[in-house]
């Protein structure tokens, strides 16, 4: 097998789950269950560059929601940055190298997650049939291969009270998770993005993408 087919292999999508969040009963925090990593599908195995490296009118990422949250007592962006921090943090104790965080990944991350806040279910496969696979090459963003890792957790409960707690609790469940925290610790992925979207009544949905734009040469 060539190298870059053997890479292209390698690069697959942790479709890890979560149980539906739901604000009633004694544990409201769902707990993370997981299936087989699938690998993106559909991808060229050799993209003509990193999606961070493309300009604007290269991709077409959804419109920007006008906010990231209805409540007023957390700053939604914050937590955003700081889980970027944290991951990339984590990734260095593995000498996984540093992931380079585009805002525009983020938007399409951010939008899945909001779509599961408004439409009431916890899958990176939505109600449409629409997949992480879909929603990267919708957007024509360069992702020779990558994976999606979410997370369902509550706003303002007894460990998610600041937006650096957010991030933390979101973290620790993927590195709970074996197949999550594979797939975040993945030194092939060099771009993530992420988006978080917090409901009125707390739910929190996060979404964070990864993408491999140099999937590697043959010798």
């Amino acid at each position: 097998m060539s190298r870059r087919h053997a890479t292209a292999l390698a690069l697959i999508a942790m479709i890890s789950l979560a149980g539906c969040l739901s604000s009633t009963g004694a544990n409201p925090e769902p707990v993370v269950r997981s299936q087989e990593p699938v690998e993106l599908k559909g991808t060229s195995p050799q993209p003509p560059k990193f999606g961070h490296h493309q300009s604007d009118s290269e991709i077409e990422t959804p419109t920007p929601l006008e906010n990231k949250t209805p409540r007023e007592d957390v700053n939604v962006t914050l937590s955003e940055k700081l889980l970027i921090y944290k991951i990339n943090n984590y990734r260095a104790e593995s000498n996984s190298g540093r992931l380079v965080s585009d805002p525009r990944l983020g938007r399409i991350a951010r939008h899945h997650s909001y779509d599961m806040a408004t439409r009431d279910f916890f899958n990176h496969t939505n109600p449409d049939g629409e997949t992480f696979t879909d929603r990267v090459q919708a957007s024509s963003y360069a992702c020779g291969g990558g994976g999606e890792n979410l997370r369902g957790v509550f706003w303002n409960r007894s460990h998610t009270q600041t937006e650096e707690e957010l991030a933390e609790v979101i973290l620790r469940g993927f590195i709970r998770s074996p197949e999550h925290n594979t797939g975040m610790l993945l030194p092939s992925h060099d771009t993530i993005g992420v988006g978080i979207y917090i409901a009125e009544d707390g739910r929190t949905y996060a979404t964070v993408d990864f993408c491999d734009g140099n999937p590697g040469e043959d010798p």
